[in-house]
């Protein structure tokens, strides 16, 4: 099982082969989608093959015959599955990430979706004995059941002197992985540039290394964790913005108890929407997710300090149907700079369909947050990155720097919200519709121009 071979033997690959593997994907991947064969590609199909055998019998499919850009999609989405499996850590998360979006074409979705559904990531009973053992009597936990991602597992069965708790427990050898992996995305991003179909992946890609680099050790240390949950609990309920966080109750470097919320998450309700339970699932409404977008708003803006990882497995509907937010490993304290210029963009962004169609205001409005792109790239650049746009992962500019990298995430990650639920709602029967710019709007709200006061571009 890939999951034990992770934390009981070490590092599933050491950063020198994880290096040379993600590469070989790379050069497969291009070669599948430019040409759907893989008669030149020899040298990578035996890097790939090396490490992940399972693949051996996939290769002699691709060797007979073209395929069709729906057979090329499932190709790459099949190789990019089992090697992400056989990695773990950034590339296995990164997965999960993607592939909750409905706007990729169904190979993607098919096998990305398999990441949310069974990580196979769980942690050996004598490193979860270690961990949670050292919490001493105040801990009552069981070993099932559990759910597991990238970092971690959970064990959902638990009370801290009596009250129910969950406990969170990292997965061994996750830094060395994480750290290994962001250096690895930043050599890709030059890497890629040699095709064209990737330039716009480049761009993002480095940014995103370099910005995200330092927040290693914040989100694989649960001490730190822990006190930016509290932090953000305190800010809440300070500023009177009815979200709920769970209360830590104790924490270690590689262990998290914390207060039990009730509730549904909405990657649980994606999944079911997905499976048809559309009547059980009622949650996540046009009211609940405007509060969400509110609340991010309101921790960018108004608290200076907030939790970067906006993806639906982390926002979470209480039976009570307030709003939760779960997992504070990656947040941001963001600068006086990066305030003003948040502001700005808040200030400025466009809020309907008539203010972005102009390209000249639009991509003055990118350039003020260092989003480099020519006019005529303007509009759709915009589109991908802030209103959900169904299309590429990775917008085509010449540069983004990466200190506006984590507000970018963070409407990025609840502009695809938006729609994807939205459009999910509406296909298991609920009256619903998208709206690309409610993200924006709460920002622009937040930002103290409310209205027909924002700049109107």
């Amino acid at each position: 099982m890939v999951g034990q071979d992770l934390v009981q033997g070490g590092l599933v690959l050491g950063e020198d082969e994880r290096k040379a593997l993600a590469k070989a994907v790379v050069d497969v991947a291009i070669s599948i989608y430019t040409i759907g064969m893989m008669k030149e590609y020899s040298a990578p199909v035996e890097t790939i093959s090396r490490w992940v055998p399972g693949l051996a019998s996939f290769w002699p499919s691709l060797e007979t015959s073209k395929l069709s850009w729906e057979e090329r999609h499932h190709a790459i989405a099949k190789l990019l599955y089992e090697v992400g499996l056989r990695l773990g850590g950034l590339p296995f998360k990164a997965m999960q990430f993607v592939g909750l979006r409905d706007d990729l074409p169904d190979g993607y979705r098919k096998w990305f979706s398999k990441a949310q559904e069974n990580t196979e990531f769980f942690s050996p009973p004598e490193h979860v004995q270690r961990v949670l053992g050292a919490f001493g009597p105040s801990l009552h936990w069981s070993y099932e059941p559990k759910k597991s991602a990238s970092i971690a597992q959970v064990h959902l069965k638990a009370t801290w002197n009596g009250r129910p708790a969950v406990a969170k427990v990292q997965h061994a050898h996750v830094r060395a992985e994480y750290t290994g992996d962001l250096k690895t995305m930043a050599e890709l991003g030059a890497y890629v540039n040699k095709y064209e179909e990737a330039k716009g992946a480049a761009v993002m890609l480095a940014a995103l290394a370099e910005k995200l680099a330092p927040t290693v050790e914040m989100e694989t240390d649960f001490t730190k964790e822990a006190a930016n949950q509290e932090r953000v609990r305190e800010l809440f309920r300070r500023h009177g913005t009815d979200v709920a966080v769970a209360q830590v109750y104790m924490s270690s470097p590689e262990g998290l108890v914390m207060q039990k919320l009730e509730g549904i998450t909405a990657a649980e309700a994606i999944a079911g929407w997905k499976q048809g339970a559309g009547v059980q699932n009622d949650l996540f409404g046009r009211k609940q997710r405007d509060a969400a977008y509110s609340a991010f708003a309101d921790m960018v803006l108004k608290h200076g300090f907030f939790q970067m990882d906006a993806h639906p497995g982390n926002l979470m509907v209480l039976k009570d149907g307030r709003l939760a937010l779960l997992d504070f490993g990656q947040c941001c304290e963001p600068t006086e700079e990066q305030r003003r210029r948040f502001r700005r963009f808040a200030h400025e962004a466009p809020t309907s369909q008539e203010a972005a169609k102009d390209t000249k205001k639009l991509k003055s409005w990118l350039a003020n947050m260092g989003i480099e792109v020519t006019e005529q790239k303007a509009a759709a650049t915009a589109e991908l990155l802030f209103y959900g746009a169904k299309s590429s992962m990775f917008p085509d500019t010449d540069k983004i720097d990466p200190e506006i990298m984590p507000l970018l995430l963070t409407v990025l990650y609840l502009s695809r919200f938006e729609n994807t639920v939205a459009q999910l709602r509406v296909q298991a029967g609920f009256q619903d519709a998208e709206d690309h710019f409610a993200v924006l709007r709460a920002f622009n709200k937040a930002s103290g121009v409310g209205g027909e006061a924002h700049m109107d571009l």
